[in-house]
């Protein structure tokens, strides 16, 4: 073999690992990416949601949670509960989630921090999210995997009341005492004009 077949071939291998790079990075580009999280409530003050979201830019398919214990259910307390949240027993993690679209969450209300800390204690909770990329028996279906950790202890001493009944409160009482003043003053004038 001359050097001109060498070259042929050397082109032909740069230009299939090229095609592979590109096609690796269009899919990564285009692939779904499913996440678990807990985040505060900025509406409802003290409740800590679980959220379920498709951060990526495919839909999802036939999604499938593995954690490693149960989720509590509706743990609520603002203080530590005198008895243990109940685990979940149905649900989107329980039960799965048929599709998710690219941007696409849900929102479970998951419980308070004392309520939420109480059950899960001081060791996270491992979500494992399974999941395909395309239908899941089409010929371009792709299992795909994602982790999440499950901790809600960041959110101690956290404050969430300026977003949520907090600034409302303030508001009215403003105009409460607004409308006091303004109540009072002309009480006085008219007891002045007599």
């Amino acid at each position: 073999m001359g050097i001109a077949e060498w070259v042929s071939i050397f082109m032909a291998v740069i230009a299939v690992a090229t095609a592979i790079v590109t096609y690796a990075v269009f899919r990564s580009a285009t692939d779904p990416v499913v996440i678990v999280y807990a985040q505060p409530d900025l509406q409802r003050q003290s409740i800590i949601n679980l959220f379920i979201e498709n951060i990526g830019r495919g839909a999802a398919h036939a999604i499938t949670f593995r954690t490693s214990r149960p989720l509590p259910h509706q743990a609520f307390g603002i203080q530590q509960p005198v008895e243990m949240p109940e685990a979940m027993t149905s649900g989107a993690i329980v039960d799965g989630v048929p599709f998710l679209a690219p941007g696409q969450r849900i929102s479970i209300t998951w419980g308070q921090y004392g309520g939420l800390t109480k059950y899960i204690g001081d060791e996270a909770i491992l979500v494992d999210v399974l999941y395909y990329r395309g239908r899941h028996k089409g010929l371009f279906a792709k299992k795909l995997q994602a982790a999440s950790n499950l901790d809600v202890r960041i959110f101690g001493g956290s404050e969430s009341a300026e977003h949520g009944f907090g600034p409302d409160l303030v508001k009215q009482l403003k105009t409460l005492n607004s409308t006091m003043t303004s109540i009072e003053r002309r009480l006085r004038q008219g007891s002045v004009s007599h």
